[in-house]
């Protein structure tokens, strides 16, 4: 596990709070502010900014320590307990050396880019960096489907963990304004961080067909944290060597290779990319063939879905149990991301709030269940189209049977996995900027004739939906397996 020790030789920041009676510290009340050395499993010794040493100290924070990286994974490889407090330190870390690598780049070789990027603008990346998953509620992606089918049954419109990591920037921003003041951050700033977690729809468009030229040049610290572009980004980088370590998975696919290529280079509009050598084609074939590999062998596998789907179940049926603020406020557990309040105290030990507090018999039984690893049993799989949905799939097992389907269907689960290489149907790599040994300023895209074959899939993206069986009854195993054989002919 990471652990945050200080260094024996902390560093000094670079820039010095000062603050008075006007907002400012005075001379004779300076700080030194200290940046912090985290010792970890996957980066080695890493130093961060004190401001995020700040963050990291905050209770939006520190829950991270409580949610789990992969959810229901650990159910399948015992090791994947890591989670996302140590996660986002990594994406931190990260962000800091390829914004710090791109920009100096661009410094070394033009005299009128010295200073483009601020001091202030690259700790906006590292803070996106390090708050990007803040939003995440218990066993992380899983909770996003509990919140979501509660709000379609209430016509309301979809949540995503980004909304809620960007909600929770805002309040750690109210609650340490003075902190963010001491380096010259203010309200603007934060909206930048907000951008940089999740950039606004289209904004690629939007920029190339402006006439901000700012915007172009500073385009590519979009591209930093969550590149909405291609696709290659340090989140990724992070999650690949922390999953694969505590997975116990070789990985081959080396990110600091692509850090030390990586410049910012302008595409046919002026607008600025995070751009790698045209040899390292090949390094981002193995990133996204890892990112394939993951998801086939660990986060969307039949057993890692069986235990997510019993954690789906658990927390849908105890609609009885309510988080409480530390205001006092309630909600249950469905609408905690409408209250920070409550939210910030959800995390994954809602399961054993759950096992002994709900009423719900259903919603202990599963819980008991999933403790002692009594998993749903998987029936089988089949591929099928982007437009079906759950309640059609389970239709069309039960309807292999119309006699005993119906007394069936509340032990049916249906789970849909999805592979892709990160670009759902098309090819990723012809998504990303490249530059050449003669021209190392002008950002290019790849064409399809213009890379090997050898190393493309024949099919990019396969949609694939797995039957589960809720019921330990023999007999209901045994009817719906062979409702579930005849509909995968």
């Amino acid at each position: 596990m990471l652990t945050d020790n200080i260094s024996s030789t902390p560093t000094v920041s670079l820039l010095k709070p000062q603050r008075g009676t006007q907002g400012t510290m005075a001379s004779s009340e300076k700080k030194t502010r200290l940046s912090k050395v985290f010792k970890d499993p996957v980066h080695g010794e890493i130093e961060l900014h004190p401001l995020c040493v700040k963050i990291i100290d905050t209770q939006e924070f520190q829950r991270l320590r409580f949610i789990k990286q992969l959810g229901g994974c650990c159910y399948l490889y015992h090791g994947a307990t890591h989670t996302r407090f140590e996660h986002c330190i990594g994406v931190c870390h990260l962000a800091g050396k390829l914004v710090e690598a791109v920009t100096k780049r661009l410094e070394d070789e033009s005299v009128v880019d010295k200073g483009l990027v601020s001091d202030k603008e690259k700790l906006c990346v590292k803070i996106a960096g390090l708050c990007h998953d803040l939003g995440h509620g218990p066993y992380s992606h899983m909770f996003e489907n509990v919140v979501n089918e509660d709000r379609k049954k209430k016509g309301q419109v979809k949540w995503t963990h980004e909304d809620a990591s960007k909600e929770l920037v805002d309040r750690i921003y109210r609650n340490l304004d003075g902190d963010f003041k001491d380096y010259d951050l203010d309200e603007k700033d934060v909206e930048i961080i907000k951008e940089l977690i999740h950039p606004p729809e289209n904004h690629l468009k939007d920029v190339s067909e402006g006439d901000d030229e700012d915007k172009k040049k500073k385009f590519f610290l979009y591209e930093i944290v969550a590149n909405e572009t291609c696709g290659v980004d340090v989140d990724k980088w992070d999650y690949f060597a922390r999953d694969a370590l505590y997975l116990g998975v070789k990985n081959g696919f080396d990110h600091d290779r692509l850090i030390s290529s990586a410049r910012a280079c302008y595409d046919d509009k002026g607008v600025r990319h995070v751009a790698y050598r045209d040899k390292d084609i090949s390094t981002l074939y193995e990133m996204f063939h890892l990112r394939y590999s993951l998801h086939r062998i660990a986060y969307q596998h039949k057993v890692t879905k069986a235990a997510d789907l019993m954690i789906l179940d658990a927390m849908q049926k105890a609609d009885d149990i309510v988080i409480k603020a530390d205001d006092g406020n309630v909600k249950k557990i469905s609408e905690t991301p409408d209250d920070l309040g409550t939210y910030v105290n959800l995390n994954d030990n809602v399961i054993f709030k759950i096992k002994e507090q709900t009423g719900n018999a259903k919603a202990k039984e599963v819980v008991n269940r999933l403790l002692r690893r009594d998993l749903y049993e998987y029936l089988g799989k089949k591929i099928i189209g982007d437009e079906e949905t759950e309640d059609d799939i389970v239709n069309q097992v039960l309807s292999e049977n119309e006699n005993e389907g119906e007394s069936l269907r509340s032990h049916v689960g249906v789970f849909f996995a999805s592979f892709d290489y990160g670009s759902k149907d098309k090819n990723p790599v012809l998504e990303a900027y490249f530059y050449g040994k003669k021209d190392m300023k002008k950002a290019v895209q790849k064409k399809e004739g213009e890379v090997s074959q050898m190393m493309l899939p024949k099919k990019f993206n396969e949609k694939v939906a797995r039957v589960y069986c809720k019921s330990t009854d023999p007999e209901h195993v045994e009817k719906l397996r062979k409702m579930v054989n005849e509909w995968r002919k």
